[in-house]
Parts: C-alpha cells; sequence; structure tokens
C-alpha cells in the first residue's frame, strides 16, 4: 500500500511543479491531466483519480481499485494461517498481524472501493449490489462529486491474469456503472469504459495500446478543438 500511496503522491507533486519546468518563460498553465499506470502503476492511477482534482482522466493497465479484495485473494492463494485457520476462512484476515490495524486505517483513506464501501463485513460482491441506502447516498454523493465527477476513466484487464486477477476490482467496477447508469443514483458525470481481453495475462497487449491511444484522442477532443490525427501502427 505504501508504494500505490507514494506513487500516487509523487505523481501529485510532479503535476504541481510540471508547468514551470514546461514553460519556464510563459504565464501558461496546465488545467488538466491525464494519469497512465500498468500494474502497480495502474493501482496509483486509480488512487491519483481519486485523490487529485487536477486529474481529469485516467487509464488504468492491470490495476485495481480494491487493495482489501487483491490481498485477501492472494493471502488465500497463499494459505497464510491468518486465513486458513477461522471459519469461514478469511474471517479474521483484515486486522491480523498479516494485515494489521494500521494498515486497515490507511486503505480506508486513500484505496478507492474502501473510501466508498469501508471495511467490508461481508462479501463485497454481495454489499455492491444493494442500491445505498437515502442515508448511505448522503454520505456518497458529496464524495463521488469531489472524487470523479466529471472525469474519464479507461479500466483494461487481462481475462488471464493471475497476478492482478479482474475479478479483485469487479465489485467496485461495477458497482461504479450501476451508480453512473441513466436513472442510477449518481448521474452527475462519470464516463468509464472497462475492456476485458481475453488470453492476456499480466501484460499490456497491442490491443490495450491501441484501446490506450483511441482514449486519449477521445480524451483531448473533450477538453476542446483540438486537431488531432492519430494512426496506430501496432
Amino acid at each position: 500500500m505504501l508504494k500505490i500511496y507514494g506513487t500516487s503522491t509523487d505523481t501529485s507533486i510532479l503535476m504541481t511543479y510540471l508547468s514551470s519546468y514546461i514553460f519556464p518563460s510563459s504565464n501558461r498553465e496546465i488545467i488538466s491531466h491525464l494519469v497512465l499506470g500498468v500494474s502497480l502503476g495502474g493501482h496509483a492511477a486509480w488512487q491519483c483519480l481519486f485523490h487529485d482534482p487536477r486529474v481529469s482522466a485516467a487509464i488504468i493497465v492491470i490495476g485495481c481499485p480494491d487493495y482489501f479484495s487483491l490481498m485477501s485473494d492472494r493471502a488465500r492463494l497463499s494459505k497464510l494461517p491468518s486465513w486458513t485457520e477461522s471459519s469461514p476462512p478469511g474471517r479474521h484476515f483484515l486486522g491480523s498481524p498479516d494485515f494489521p490495524a494500521g494498515l486497515l486505517k490507511s486503505v480506508k483513506m486513500y484505496d478507492p472501493a474502501a473510501m466508498m464501501l469501508g471495511k467490508p463485513d461481508r462479501p463485497v460482491r454481495e454489499v455492491v449490489k444493494e442500491v445505498p441506502s437515502v442515508t448511505e447516498q448522503a454520505r456518497l454523493l458529496p464524495l463521488m462529486r469531489s472524487t470523479v465527477q466529471g472525469k474519464r476513466i479507461l479500466n483494461l484487464s487481462g481475462a488471464a491474469d493471475k497476478l492482478v486477477p479482474y475479478k479483485c476490482g469487479q465489485a467496485f467496477i461495477e458497482y461504479l456503472k450501476r451508480a453512473v447508469a441513466p436513472g442510477s443514483w449518481f448521474s452527475e458525470g462519470l464516463y468509464l469504459e472497462d475492456l476485458q481481453f481475453e488470453a492476456v495475462g499480466h501484460q499490456m497487449s497491442p490491443a490495450m495500446v491501441e484501446q490506450t491511444f483511441r482514449f486519449i484522442a477521445d480524451t483531448l477532443l473533450q477538453i476542446g478543438d483540438i486537431p488531432i490525427s492519430i494512426t496506430s501502427k501496432i
């Protein structure tokens, strides 16, 4: 988690000083940023998107927005005693020495899924299927407005990825999709594309690169009347 948060923070610091290096003799300003991250960089891109208002779009490649789910899956696969020695398995993993209370607190502060849903007392896949109550919407709406309103997301995943399986972030991504669906409880402007690529593992495939080029061009066109012509030869 420290590496993810550190990468996100470093990116924000870079954005703060970037214009002074690009435009040292001009009063021009950079008013919008797009982040792209792969693997751990993809995890960090999710955090950049949620924590830095200057980021208007993100391309996440084989990254995950749900640290609880990702680490729980790895604990299960590693057969840690903190996972196996409970009934049902994993009941006491979160909060154990393998995932201590201090880490729980940090994850709730910075991880997108944890910010929205908190520490799951039951499987996230069950929680996210429910429409938030009026009380819960009162908590979530200001959070959504301050983090993702008006932003664009392209999430690219490998269907055969065993290191960062799509299933670990799927419940939260589906939660966002339902939240922003027409007529749903948050119809205030979040654009989300979620693409999986068959037979692709933990890598950025040529097809993912093509989708990245396409999304960047589309995003730039959203900013204003910018003449853009991009032809991918990959």
